[in-house]
Parts: C-alpha cells; structure tokens; sequence
C-alpha cells in the first residue's frame, strides 16, 4: 500500500459533527485503505478570497491505500458539499 497526505479546506462553519461526516466519507472511499493518522488545524484565513469566502476549517489525514482508490477518493471529494478545496499527496 501507498502512502498519502490529504489536506482538506472545509467550510468555515463546519462544526466538529460535519468535520466527522466527510472523514466517515473518506474512509468509505478508501475502500480497503485506512486512515493512519487525522489532524485538525482549525480555522484560518485564507491568502485569497474562493467566493465570497475568506476563512476556511482545515484538516489534515495520513492515508495508506492503493494507487487506483485515489482516483475514486479525489472524484468523491470533488462531490462533497462541505469541501472547498483538497490536496492529496503521495508520500516516496
């Protein structure tokens, strides 16, 4: 299995309930992957405005999972509401 970093930029106001709704749907994703490791970095401020918006919530996972469910994650993240934007890294 591969090792990956996904950084997630959520919705300002996504409370702590939300935050767990899309990792529940990442895992779901990830099939027989797992979630090594989750951090939560809390609001910031964004360097630019997407939207009308100027802070985001972020969150921080180590995933370890095979190279084809990456693609699957990327195009369900893409569907989630709660999701601005995301960034997922493969680790060498």
């Amino acid at each position: 299995m591969r090792q990956y970093e996904l950084v997630l930029m959520l919705e300002a106001e996504v409370d702590e309930e939300r935050v767990g709704a899309v990792m529940d749907r990442v895992r779901r994703l990830i099939g027989t992957g797992e979630v090594v490791d989750e951090d939560s970095w809390g609001r910031r401020k964004l360097a630019y405005k997407i939207g009308n918006r100027s802070e985001a919530n972020y969150h921080l996972a180590h995933l370890s999972m095979e190279a084809p469910e990456s693609k699957d994650l990327e195009a369900g993240l893409k569907l989630t509401d709660d999701v601005m934007r995301h960034l997922l890294i493969r680790q060498d």
